[in-house]
């Protein structure tokens, strides 16, 4: 699949698609399961609930904030690809992470929500041709394609899980 243009998305994407080194963003999405899985199951239970600073999340709320961000994500695709072109509001991440309640749920099950979400969406995204990766939508007020959506999910995982290695491990 060819990279999404600047043009396909807006300006706050470019950190996340730039994080995806390979083309194949299916592949990447299809691996960052394996390496989701992997990093969260090496996370001792007494960091589950660990923040690095105050006003920051827990290690459980960034999970929950992965899933919530994947499903919005996905939802737009197949908006976007089934070429409608009604206007979707944006999303305040901090207002689903405090009314989620992810703390009061093991990191276990938040790591299996994860895993279904992403197989789930996977076969969606596979089922798009190259005419639906090119469709144009607009959400939050900018627009957006779907091909930019599927490396923005990409991206958006690895950022957070280079923040969990670099602010909630080391200690």
């Amino acid at each position: 699949m060819i990279r999404p243009q600047s043009s396909e998305h807006p300006v706050y994407f470019e950190h996340y698609i730039e994080l995806v080194k390979s083309n194949d963003v299916l592949n990447e999405l299809e691996e960052q399961l394996t390496t989701v899985k992997q990093l969260f199951s090496k996370i001792p239970s007494d960091k589950e609930d660990f923040k690095y600073a105050p006003g920051k999340w827990t290690i459980k709320e960034v999970l929950g904030h992965l899933i919530d961000t994947e499903r919005i994500m996905a939802y737009r695709a197949l908006r976007f690809a089934r070429r409608d072109k009604t206007p979707l509001q944006g999303f305040d991440e901090n207002n689903f992470v405090t009314n989620a309640n992810f703390n009061e749920r093991t990191l276990h099950n938040l790591g299996v929500e994860f895993e279904l979400v992403r197989k789930s969406n996977l076969m969606l995204f596979k089922e798009f041709n190259e005419e639906a990766f090119g469709q144009i939508g607009t959400a939050n007020g900018k627009e957006c394609s779907v091909r930019a959506i599927l490396f923005m999910i990409a991206g958006h995982v690895f950022h957070h899980l280079n923040v969990i290695e670099t602010k909630y491990l080391i200690c």
